[in-house]
């Protein structure tokens, strides 16, 4: 009887059971990818999510799925490497839905041109393209000013908007297993992740007496844009068939991650990166 009203209970949606009922969130990168299931996630556990991204097509398009499941969300055209955008971001969060509790920097490129999908220079299509002896330096800095330093300005305004507001929140940043694994081609895209591992540690170190605090995930093979020219070569199914899990990942699996770690569910935890890599280095 105990086991029947347990299942019966857990059979039923109700607002109560929603982790992030009543929030805010922020998602950068959310026109694809695991930033969109992200944000699709939110709004179905209750947040309003202002989606930002780069990719005006994508992004209205992730409003429009939350918006069609009954959620809230707005778009907002942000380029992360650009601190004005990230400050314009974080001010309209708070100004359309009147604060801010959450913040996941999913926003990310795997190499410098990703975004104008520049082949020439795609170093999982042409590796020499990526070898450092090769890259320009303004190819290296791009990289890092996406994946490093706009993560950190979007941590520190979504910060100082908490604290403004006087209540904690929670920052949920985007690594990668390539932060632990050197990889020749993407030297620059291993020591930005590399570096955000390293950044959450500080900010949750620095934010937490504040109430605020700072998590990481670390993807593996996961199946988004981004890795669509490994998916067309075979090589991200070849990587994650030789890992105890044996497959590559939705971005789902990755959402639900964060979203644990935005919710309340988590609220003894800061200050980690959790690896949703199928068991990468497990073997």
């Amino acid at each position: 009887m105990i086991l029947h009203n347990v299942g019966h209970v857990l059979g039923k949606r109700s607002i109560d059971m929603a982790q992030m009922q009543d929030k805010v969130a922020i998602v950068t990168g959310g026109g694809s990818g695991m930033g969109r299931a992200t944000s699709v996630l939110f709004a179905n556990e209750g947040a309003a999510v202002v989606v930002a991204d780069i990719d005006d097509a994508g992004g209205g398009q992730t409003v429009a799925m939350v918006e069609q499941a009954g959620g809230r969300a707005t778009f907002v055209h942000t380029d992360t490497a650009d601190e004005e955008q990230i400050i314009t971001l974080v001010k309209t969060a708070a100004s359309t839905y009147g604060r801010v509790d959450a913040m996941v920097t999913a926003a990310g490129i795997s190499y410098a041109n990703f975004v104008e999908k520049d082949e020439a220079t795609d170093p999982f299509r042409h590796p020499q393209a990526g070898f450092i002896l090769n890259k320009p330096t303004a190819r290296w800095q791009k990289v890092l000013d996406v994946n490093l330093t706009g993560v950190m300005i979007c941590a520190r305004e979504s910060a100082r908007q908490m604290i403004a507001e006087g209540h904690g929140g929670t920052i949920v940043n985007f690594a990668s297993i390539a932060a632990y694994g050197p990889a020749p081609t993407i030297a620059d895209y291993c020591v930005s992740k590399a570096g955000v591992v390293m950044l959450t540690k500080c900010l949750a170190a620095e934010l937490g007496g504040l109430g605020i605090r700072v998590n990481a995930v670390a993807p593996g093979p996961i199946d988004t844009g981004m890795t669509q020219s490994l998916l067309e070569s075979g090589r991200l199914q070849k990587q994650a068939a030789a890992l105890p899990l044996g497959r590559v990942a939705q971005p789902e699996e990755v959402a639900n991650v964060v979203l644990f770690l935005s919710s309340e569910k988590s609220s003894y935890i800061t200050g980690k990166t959790i690896g949703v890599d199928g068991g990468t280095y497990t073997v």
